[in-house]
């Protein structure tokens, strides 16, 4: 945001172009035109100038659907404004950014599926519910999206989040912000340039449904229907029934290097 309130885009150094995008039948230079065409004509402060590989994203994320890709666009800038405690401020060096990357381990996992889906994974490395904050772990979940577009845009992202060891974790959820959690899910349901597929819940644990009862109230149906929970011991052979082995490091039986090694 500049002095007056308004979005300044800054130009980012994406790794593919529209053009590439458009040869591989993901989307037609026709649908760019028209959500630039009415971006020209929208005259909206909170909406910036948008670069060309945004708009092929959008579109990408809304699988082509004009008036969804409309709508994204417009919850996408205005969460933002209405959120700058998730989506401000992202420098890696930051305290709070710092222990949350020490709290949580959060990647991109750098191999896809074979429909060219990207794996977002998490996992609690320290329990102490004293190093959890929630809000820059938000921030860097969205930090990883961001990442994951530079080069070629996926077509869909599967979410994994390991629960294993969070015993104590009743204690986590005194650190819950709703205010917070009411923002983040908005822009997940309403403003994000993704098109999720599925988050799975690895070694759910016991409080689960207390988490639920929390966030539940801010999650449409279409984004519960996406949630699933696993219970401890799934066996490997089931993992690879929901997530591809070649997509999973080797503490899950998978063919990725130790998720040691990507800390």
């Amino acid at each position: 945001l500049n002095r007056s309130g308004a979005f300044v885009q800054m130009e980012l150094q994406y790794q593919f172009t529209p053009d590439q995008i458009i040869s591989e039948g993901r989307t037609t230079q026709k649908n760019i035109n028209t959500i630039k065409t009415w971006l020209s004509n929208l005259h909206d402060k909170d909406i910036p100038k948008i670069q060309d590989e945004v708009v092929v994203l959008f579109l990408l994320s809304c699988l082509n659907d004009i008036d969804l890709t409309k709508r994204t666009v417009i919850s996408y800038y205005k969460c933002k404004k209405a959120g700058p405690e998730i989506y401000d401020d992202r420098i890696v060096d930051r305290r709070d950014i710092r222990t949350a990357l020490n709290t949580i381990h959060m990647s991109s996992i750098p191999v896809r599926t074979d429909e060219n889906y990207v794996v977002h994974y998490f996992k609690v490395n320290d329990t102490n519910y004293r190093n959890f904050e929630l809000v820059p772990i938000m921030k860097i979940s969205y930090m990883i999206m961001d990442i994951t577009q530079l080069r070629n845009p996926p077509s869909g992202l599967i979410v994994v989040i390991d629960m294993k060891g969070v015993q104590v974790g009743l204690m986590h959820l005194t650190k819950f912000k709703l205010g917070a959690v009411k923002k983040y899910f908005h822009f997940l349901q309403e403003g994000f340039p993704m098109n999720l597929k599925v988050i799975h819940i690895l070694n759910s644990v016991y409080f689960m449904d207390k988490i639920m009862a929390l966030i539940g109230v801010f999650m449409k149906n279409e984004l519960m229907s996406m949630l699933h929970m696993h219970p401890p011991g799934l066996d490997n052979e089931k993992l690879f029934e929901l997530i591809p082995k070649k997509c999973l490091p080797k503490e899950y039986g998978g063919d990725l290097p130790s998720e040691k090694r990507a800390s």
